[in-house]
């Protein structure tokens, strides 16, 4: 049985353009699974955000509204993680894994120190870390003043890189090998 490429490229392309008001919310939501601690553990939501990136370029959808629809997401699902760490924040040195790593709090507050604002602008760039931060943010008592501007910030630029090369790059392909 040979699989047909063309025809599923053609589906997927087909699927963009009718259902494009949808695009943003998946986009939204995506961002957030990514973006909130444990969540983005069960959901691939990189691998689908870039691709689904990818397929609005090939339709020739919007990249803007996308980009934003992801910072949104991921400034949403950053909120949520530091709100988590506020809240637990007595108890996290006690829950695993952190009882695993008993100085890394206070290794986390001296960053945050050091390094303020451009410590969450960086984490969002370093996939593993990305869920994480926020709480630790959180937790080690940065204030929702400094954390919010900062993860605006850090998520509109986190869905920029990841969706412009996206969309740009399979528009690229698709037109030149037309």
């Amino acid at each position: 049985m040979q699989i047909d490429t063309h025809e599923i490229w053609q589906q997927l392309l087909t699927f963009m353009r009718e259902y494009d008001e949808l695009i943003e919310v998946i986009m939204f939501i995506l961002a957030f699974a990514e973006s909130i601690i444990f969540a983005s553990v069960f959901v691939p939501s990189s691998v689908i955000f870039v691709a689904v990136g990818a397929l609005e370029g090939a339709a020739n959808g919007p990249l803007v509204t996308i980009i934003i629809a992801g910072a949104l997401g991921a400034l949403a699902g950053d909120i949520v993680s530091f709100a988590i760490g506020v809240r637990l924040r007595d108890k996290l040195p006690d829950m695993w894994p952190l009882t695993k790593y008993p100085g890394l709090l206070t290794k986390t507050r001296e960053q945050f120190d050091r390094w303020g604002v451009w410590a969450i602008v960086a984490s969002k760039l370093l996939g593993p870390l990305r869920p994480i931060l926020p709480m630790l943010a959180g937790a080690s008592y940065m204030s929702w003043s400094v954390f919010i501007p900062a993860s605006a910030l850090s998520s509109i630029i986190w869905s920029a890189l990841l969706l412009a090369p996206a969309y740009y790059g399979l528009q690229l392909f698709i037109h030149t090998t037309s």
